[in-house]
């Protein structure tokens, strides 16, 4: 089996894993009223939690091995952006581990990582125009990734509290704490998904970077 083959193949099987948990996790509310903690996709340390933190920890993992890549092979990327990419999932695999964001609740982490990702965007800007003219289809699903993630991670919180406060006056208790969780699986697991997305593009595009002759060593 070709390594893109196998890739593609990964995905597909760590989707259906994903589904698998999502459907888990909603069968145990409707049926029990609660999640057990393994499959709490709300949950620190849950399954679905330390996935979410295996996939930044893998992708900052690709970023590191690009910067490897380009010092022995002839790249036209810089190394700024697998740099800068590298330390943000770094951090937000600690972040999923340890929930440090809910513990520094003073601190607005939306506006953190949004910054940090417009910094990396603007800093790197002839990285991506690169990627678009030579790389366009691992670009395309970066893109639909991180896409996913935000629709998750920041459209979920901010259409929380509205749900919320509309659930609890106009619905009984019984539906209000089916779509408050139906909520929470959307906003989890859209970032997983998202990952998961981003993580493909990065290991695809990681192995043909790896393939490519090394320089000649002057």
């Amino acid at each position: 089996m070709t390594a893109p083959k196998f890739l593609r193949r990964g995905l597909i099987v760590l989707i259906s894993f994903e589904f698998g948990l999502a459907l888990a996790y909603m069968a145990l509310i409707v049926r029990r009223g609660e999640a057990i903690s393994l499959l709490d996709f709300n949950g620190l340390r849950s399954l679905p939690s330390l996935l979410q933190a295996a996939h930044l920890f893998a992708i900052g993992g690709l970023c590191g091995l690009l910067l490897v890549v380009r010092q022995h092979r002839q790249q036209s990327y810089s190394w700024f952006l697998p740099a800068a990419l590298m330390l943000l999932c770094l951090f937000g695999g600690i972040d999923e581990l340890t929930k440090l964001h809910l513990a520094l609740n003073q601190v607005n982490w939306q506006v953190v990582y949004l910054s940090l990702m417009a910094a990396i965007l603007f800093f790197s800007w002839g990285d991506f125009i690169w990627l678009w003219r030579h790389h366009r289809p691992t670009l395309l699903w970066v893109l639909a990734g991180i896409s996913l993630f935000l629709l998750g991670s920041f459209g979920g919180e901010l259409l929380k509290d509205p749900i919320t406060n509309a659930l609890n006056t106009h619905s009984p208790p019984r539906i209000a704490f089916l779509l408050e969780h139906v909520r929470i699986l959307v906003e989890e697991f859209s970032e997983l998904m998202g990952e998961t997305l981003i993580l493909y593009a990065f290991a695809k595009f990681t192995l043909g970077m790896w393939s490519q002759p090394k320089t000649a060593m002057s």
